[in-house]
This record gives structure tokens, sequence and C-alpha cells, in this order.
């Protein structure tokens, strides 16, 4: 795997001069001079007693390094903690039960029914709030080890919460944030293991849960399963609601919605996130690409240039979580096709352009804060030298900047002229987390120092954590978004301190929530629908060899004739082979080796002469 380059040569090379360097024979003759050596030994024996000194002080000296190291992380994760509470303190000061936090003028704004509402068109009337920051705060209060205010947040959600409200509310920001966001802390709340709260706990929050995901139904209810982008959480659907939703709008439901079916027993959640889904999935094009926007009513796409950037990010993301929750391996084949088309047709280099789904034409060539999840997700499937080229970029924005704006154009090398805001995403934290844990990497914990003492610099006030309006200023916007809380504070303390995944495997949700990763739930989903009564046929399982399941790297046709596909390939950026760097070669499916860029401009896997 490739890892930071410069860094860790610099490291070795380090390393490699503190060995070297007293070997020297200035350095020798000194030691002669010392009486820590006896005086009858030898002095062709002085080398080997200097050395063997050399490698218990240099024992030492590496222990002293680890402690050093573990007294940072310490630090760090002591510094993320006050951020976290510095921002929840205030939003429960000056906020709750409204949504988020305003945090220049210690007020609250009202947002769920403003999520995704660009124009803000039909915002309710007599909408209070729904405890929106307090929801996603909750499972970051476990990370970080403060049960009490966890316990505090579940039983008022338990009393108070409810979701008979005449507000209309994006289908997907609502599940993601408010449905993830229960179901998440009630398996926390219900795992005995943990040990999170004193009194009984009745199964409130998935109670509440429920309530939610019976509101989201009617959405579905359309000609092709795709559902509306909107849906009132006391009417349904209104009268003359838009067709058009994203990519990720549909295609981004399956593992909260999969999860509340698991937990009640009730197979409609994840029946219509499903069959979304898989009709999503029947509308890619012959270079198995997917636009970005599209119509619920005709099953048409709408906008045909797509990314891995806002619109279409979390479909990928979901395709491979969903496998790694419910073990079906339908996720796992979709997601496979779906990452070799991203590689081949999106990728130049280490950085992600758009392109038009039918023809695989560059559309723009544009940077995007959302587009920094990609390396987090690639280190998932083992990609981790793709992962950290494409993160290497986006620390370079930052620190171009201070932060990430929210889109860079790259033919142009400049900020859009628009989007020059930073509304402290989490995206590039995430990253930075899961390859810290995939390499051990220290330079990726710099990474975080430095996010963090970004954060505090320019953005940290009185009131709380306010967004950049315009990276070029620092000139800020009075919004605390609850993705701050769910998600950016909670990777980066994760960095530091990963004590909570230590007994456990988890899902992190596109939102941060987390999810077990449990045996239980790794069965064959419904196959075939019956949607006007609900009912769920299931297929009789089959026992299927897949590349993931029996560990294949090299494409293989078993006896039975049936081929396999190398789980581990990745095509050339071009289709003709040809090279500028490395980083334009995939993954050969016969040796699962990385192929490289020859001298004359081709890409193979070439024998190196050292």
């Amino acid at each position: 795997m490739k890892l930071k380059n410069k860094t860790y040569r610099s490291y070795l090379r380090g390393y490699d001069l503190f060995l070297v360097f007293p070997l020297s024979t200035t350095f020798s003759n000194q030691v002669r001079e010392t009486s820590f050596l006896h005086p009858m030994i030898p002095h062709r024996y002085y080398s080997v007693c200097l050395l063997i000194l050399l490698l218990v002080l240099s024992t030492f000296s590496f222990s002293h390094s680890q402690s050093h190291s573990s007294t940072k992380k310490k630090r760090m994760r002591e510094k993320v903690r006050k951020m976290f509470h510095h921002a929840y303190d205030n939003y429960m000061t000056h906020a709750f039960p409204h949504d988020e936090l305003k945090p220049l003028t210690k007020t609250f704004t009202d947002s769920l029914s403003e999520l995704g509402n660009l124009k803000l068109e039909r915002l309710p009337q007599d909408y209070n709030g729904s405890a929106l920051s307090l929801i996603e705060s909750l499972s970051s209060l476990v990370i970080m080890g403060n049960n009490t205010e966890f316990e505090k947040g579940v039983r008022w959600l338990s009393e108070n919460l409810t979701f008979d409200v005449d507000a209309r509310i994006n289908l997907f920001e609502c599940n993601i944030r408010v449905l993830g966001g229960l179901v998440s802390a009630h398996l926390l709340a219900s795992d005995s293991s943990k040990k999170l709260l004193q009194g009984s706990y009745n199964n409130q929050l998935l109670g509440l849960a429920e309530d939610l995901g019976k509101r989201f139904l009617p959405a579905f209810n359309t000609p092709t399963g795709l559902p509306y982008a909107w849906i009132n959480l006391k009417y349904g659907v209104m009268e003359n609601e838009t067709t058009e939703t994203s990519t990720s709008g549909c295609g981004s439901l399956i593992l909260e919605m999969g999860a509340l079916s698991k937990l009640t027993g009730d197979p409609r959640y994840e029946s219509v996130a499903l069959r979304a889904l898989r009709k999503l999935w029947s509308m890619q094009s012959s270079l198995k690409l997917f636009g970005t926007t599209l119509d619920v009513s005709t099953g048409q796409w709408i906008e045909h240039s797509s990314g891995i950037g806002a619109g279409v990010d979390s479909f990928y993301e979901y395709l491979l979580k969903a496998h790694i929750l419910f073990g079906k391996e339908d996720f796992w084949r979709m997601f496979h096709s779906a990452y070799v088309a991203v590689q081949k047709h999106f990728r130049h280099g280490p950085w992600y352009h758009e392109a038009d789904m039918r023809t695989g034409r560059a559309t723009y060539w544009q940077l995007t804060s959302l587009q920094a999840f990609w390396p987090g997700l690639q280190v998932l499937i083992g990609d981790i030298s793709a992962a950290n080229s494409s993160h290497r970029e986006f620390f370079y924005v930052w620190k171009k900047f201070g932060v990430l704006p929210e889109r860079y154009l790259l033919d142009h090398q400049m900020l859009h002229p628009t989007e020059k805001y930073y509304p402290l995403r989490p995206e590039f934290a995430e990253s930075t987390f899961y390859l810290y844990q995939a390499t051990k990497d220290p330079w990726y914990l710099e990474v975080g120092e430095l996010i963090i003492n970004s954060l505090n610099i320019y953005s940290r006030v009185e009131g709380g954590f306010a967004s950049i309006k315009d990276v070029t200023t620092m000139q800020l916007e009075d919004h605390q978004h609850s993705f701050f809380l769910a998600e950016t504070c909670k990777y980066l303390y994760l960095l530091f301190d990963d004590s909570f995944l230590l007994k456990s495997n988890y899902v992190f949700t596109t939102e941060g929530h987390p999810l077990p990763v449990l045996s239980t739930w790794h069965e064959e989903l419904p196959e075939t629908y019956i949607p006007t009564n609900w009912t769920t046929l299931k297929k009789q399982p089959t026992n299927r060899a897949s590349a993931m399941s029996m560990q294949v790297c090299p494409a293989m046709t078993l006896n039975s004739g049936q081929h396999i596909e190398s789980a581990c390939h990745i095509s050339d950026v071009r289709i003709d082979h040809r090279c500028l760097t490395d980083e334009d070669c995939g993954v050969d499916a016969t040796t699962c080796r990385r192929r490289s860029c020859s001298m004359a401009g081709y890409c193979g896997l070439w024998l190196v002469i050292i």
C-alpha cells in the first residue's frame, strides 16, 4: 500500500540516521574514553558492545516515542471532547428543543423542513422543532462516554417527541438524520453489555422510529416505486408535489429502513427501500453509470451528468455498507460493478470529475467537499493506495484555504465564485479516521490535529461553532449544523480514541450513526413484493459462490460452469491502457497485483529490477 510518501520516508530516514550516526568514528572514540566499557575488553569488540547498547537505547527511545504519541492522542481526544460539549451545551442552552443552533446570535432555527429545500418553499407555519440536534448527538454522547446526558436525552425524547406535525420534510434528510439517529440510539440503549441507562428502557426510541417509518411509506406510492423527495409528516404526499428527486434521495434508504424492519419484524420498510434501490439500479446506462436527478413518476433521468459528490454520493456508500450490514451478495455485486465504472469513467489521477452517464465524457472538472467521503469508502474495500492518493489532494486544498471549500474548480485552479463556504462538513475527517485505522500512519493524526486547530481558530465562537460563509475572508454564518455534532466531532474523536470500536463491529451510516453488524441480520432479504397488501415472499436460500464469500481473488470458472468475477479487479483509467502515472492503472484481475505505468506509457505487470 502507498502511505504518505514524504512523511513516511522521512520518518524512516530519521530512524536510520539515529542508528547510523552513533557508529561514526568520532562517537566511537569518545565511547572508548568513557568508563562504562570494561578496560579488558579488546577494542575489536567495542563495536559489538556499542551496537548492543544502541539497540537497548533505540528500544527505550521507541518506547518513549510510543508513550509520547499516546499522551498526545489523549490530549487531542480531550480537545475534541471539549469542542463537542461546547457545541452541544450551547445548543441545549440556547436552542433546545428546536432543531439547530444559531451560535452567533445564540438563538435557534427549526430547520428540519428547510433541509434540502434550497428555495425555502412551502415552509410550515406552526412547526416548533423536533430536537434534531439532540437526536443527532445521542450516539456521539455514548462514544465520548457521557452516559448521563445520553440517558437524559433518551428520557426527554421518550416523553415529548411527536411526529404528528404539519411539516413538509425531505425524505432523505429526515431518514439519515432522524430515523437513523433514533434507530442507532435504540440499539445502543438496548445493548445490555454497555449499561448506558440506570433506569428501565422499554424501547421508546424504537417506537418513535417506527412511527416515523410509517409516515414515510406513502412517499413510495408511485408508478415506479421510487419515492417522492418530499412528504408531509401529518398528511402524506401533498397535492402537486414535485416528482423530481436525486439518486441519493431514493438509493440511500436501505440501511435505516432495513434496520427498522429487522428490529420491528415489519418487512414494509425494508421492502419499499429495496424495491426503490433495485428500480434505480435498473436505470443505469450501458456504461454502468447513473445520473444525478430523475422523475419518480416516469422513471426517466432529468440530469445525466453525475460524479461521486452531491446527489449521488451516499448511493454508492450504501451499496457497500448494506452488504456489510445485511450480508446480501446482491449488494456486493452492485457495488463492485458501480465502483469499477466510477474508477474507469470519473477518475483522473487522484481527482474525480463528473461525466455524462450516457457517454462517459467529462462534464465538470471540480472538487466538492462532499467527495471527501470517497477515500473512506475505498478503505472499506482495501483500495488503500487510491484512497491515500485522493485524500492527499483534499489535504492540499484544506491547507491552501485553512478549511475545505464547498466547490473548487480543478480546470481553473480556483474557487467556485459563489460556493465558497464551509459548513463544518465531516467527510474529510471521516476519511482521515478510516485511513488511520487501516494504516496506523501517524501522519493522519497530524491531519486530524490540523482539522481540529482550524475549527477552533476559524469557527469557534462564544455561542458554539459557526459555519464559514467565505473561506477567503473567514466570514462566519450564523448556523451550527446538526451533522457537526453527529459526524464531524465524532470522527475526530474516534481518530484519537477508538475504544468504542474495540468490542463490536459497526457500520456508520452516511450521517455517522453507528449500527452494529449482527449475524442475525445476515439473511436473505425480500426478493418479491406484492405492494397491494405488503406481504413478502421469500425465495428459498441457496448456496451461492461469490468472490467475497470464497475469498477468490482471480476470476475463475467452477466445475459447474459458473463464472466468478474477480473481487479485486479494477480497470485501467483508459480503455487503450495508456497512462501518464501509476495512478492511471488498475488492479489485475488474474493476479490481483496493482498494475503500473511503463516508461512507454502503458499499464501492465512490469518487472521492476532494482
